[in-house]
């Protein structure tokens, strides 16, 4: 498939018709035609019910027109970053979980463009399980993850410090006035918690537990929505790490002992790293406090 086809393609997806996207490429409409039904016929399927005005996607069609938005936004942004070897400018593209220690990366970033005002940023929020799969397929140049175990696979940097982990509740929680909240609390109450393995693995084991010895109600994938389970159920506990809520309606407990959540920048390995990614690295480094 050539990434120009692919371009015909989307441009007859997003305006519904030959003669609109023919007209916005600046080529015939029968040439257009053409190689559309040349597309098809390397894929082997079918991608656009042309009797219908306008025209309509098949369920192939519409799962090329994602394929080929992800597989162009990664080509144009690999020609940018390569076009600007000389000068430190183009595109990076970060994906994060919540953390506060994500502060440090803001920080960075900062001063980057600050000292090269042609960086841009993309920065993606989810967690580390989902996003993992988005920086093995080129989608992420970067991506901060949490509790991180698969570092032989990767080239990467430790951040110093941790994030600590608790539980936010409602003001009137039986446990509102406990201190810090212990293992055997934590079993006694129906849980909201994430859906990122590594984070519960661990901190399940930290705690002493099993997974089935705890009420798991909901499972999130980030916990700013999460947050109002708390609000309408006294009882709940949402599991999640301090700070990554601003919400004076709740309150954080920590655990006891304490538990904390590590964090750590991950690329791929390569044997090229473009100048505007060292660089981004090296403000990384330099915006990290010592251990």
């Amino acid at each position: 498939m050539e990434l120009r086809v692919l371009r015909y393609f989307l441009a007859v997806a997003r305006t519904g018709t030959l003669t609109a996207a023919a007209a916005q490429l600046n080529v015939t409409q029968p040439a257009l035609s053409r190689q559309l039904k040349l597309l098809e016929t390397e894929l082997g399927v079918q991608l656009i019910n042309r009797e219908h005005k306008p025209v309509t996607l098949t369920p192939e069609g519409i799962y090329l027109v994602k394929q080929a938005e992800d597989m162009i936004a990664i080509a144009d942004k690999t020609v940018t970053n390569l076009q600007s070897k000389e000068a430190i400018a183009g595109v990076i593209t970060i994906g994060a979980a919540e953390t506060v220690m994500f502060d440090h990366v803001i920080q960075a970033i900062s001063k980057l463009q600050r000292d090269y005002p042609n960086v841009t940023i993309t920065l993606i929020s989810g967690s580390t399980t989902d996003l993992l799969a988005r920086l093995n397929q080129g989608e992420l140049d970067f991506l901060f993850a949490l509790d991180f175990t698969q570092k032989a696979s990767y080239d990467y940097l430790d951040f110093p410090d941790a994030d600590v982990r608790g539980v936010f509740i409602n003001r009137h929680h039986p446990l509102a006035s406990e201190p810090a909240i212990t293992a055997e609390q934590l079993t006694q109450y129906p849980v909201a918690i994430s859906r990122q393995s590594s984070f519960n693995d661990s901190l399940v084991e930290e705690l002493g537990l099993k997974a089935s010895q705890l009420n798991i109600r909901m499972k999130y994938n980030l916990i700013g929505n999460a947050r109002m389970y708390p609000l309408v159920d006294d009882q709940l506990l949402l599991v999640g790490i301090a700070g990554v809520i601003n919400a004076p309606e709740l309150l954080f407990k920590p655990f006891t002992p304490e538990n904390i959540s590590t964090g750590t920048m991950i690329w791929k390995h390569t044997p090229f790293l473009t100048p505007l990614h060292d660089e981004f690295i090296h403000y990384l480094e330099n915006e990290l406090p010592i251990k």
